[in-house]
């Protein structure tokens, strides 16, 4: 099972939507960039934020991922 396909299914199993970006938010440097930070600011939030406690749920991985690879909400998957 590729990558791309384990995204989609974890989408439809937990009704997870990606966030919406502007079409600039999601030309390839840019969302590169954009990826990296928002891991930088997700790392520091579990760690220092929740002071080391933090659950996660996956969804923070799984819109960095949908970032970094340019995906969009895909509408009428329900």
């Amino acid at each position: 099972m590729s990558d791309h396909t384990a995204w989609l299914r974890d989408m439809y199993e937990n009704k997870w939507v990606m966030p919406f970006a502007p079409w600039w938010k999601r030309l390839p440097m840019i969302r590169h960039i954009r990826a990296v930070t928002l891991k930088f600011k997700v790392e520091r939030h579990y760690t220092v934020g929740m002071g080391g406690f933090g659950l996660r749920t996956g969804y923070d991985d799984w819109v960095l991922y949908g970032i970094w690879h340019g995906l969009a909400e895909l509408k009428g998957y329900e």
